[in-house]
């Protein structure tokens, strides 16, 4: 399915960027949520995300990840998180964090 387009305005107000994934740990009475703490280089933030039942908290140390770094903080079983990191799934349900394929520093830009 094709979502509706977006011209290159609406495009460039995301803020993507490159964060390293410091601490995750699951987030207790959720069986999907995972709480992260993410470096974007001079800064750090909290992301919860629900990818529990692909990926073990343990396994995600050290991952640099890709996230929306400019989204409305939200409170999410009374956490709150401060973006969103991305992910691709297919039909059958499988998800794939979006991850960088060279070392990069962290808070680097996407574009």
């Amino acid at each position: 399915m094709t979502k509706e387009e977006i011209d290159i305005d609406l495009f460039r107000k995301l803020d993507l960027k490159v964060g390293k994934i410091l601490e995750a740990e699951d987030v207790e009475k959720s069986s999907k949520l995972i709480k992260l703490r993410v470096s974007l280089g001079d800064r750090e933030k909290t992301i919860l995300s629900g990818i529990r039942k692909e990926y073990k908290s343990s396994d995600l140390m050290g991952k640099k990840i890709i996230i929306i770094d400019n989204l409305k903080p939200a409170m999410i079983m009374g956490l709150q998180s401060q973006g969103m990191l991305l992910a691709a799934s297919d039909e059958e349900g499988n998800l794939s964090l979006l991850t960088v394929d060279k070392d990069i520093k962290e808070g680097s830009s996407i574009s």
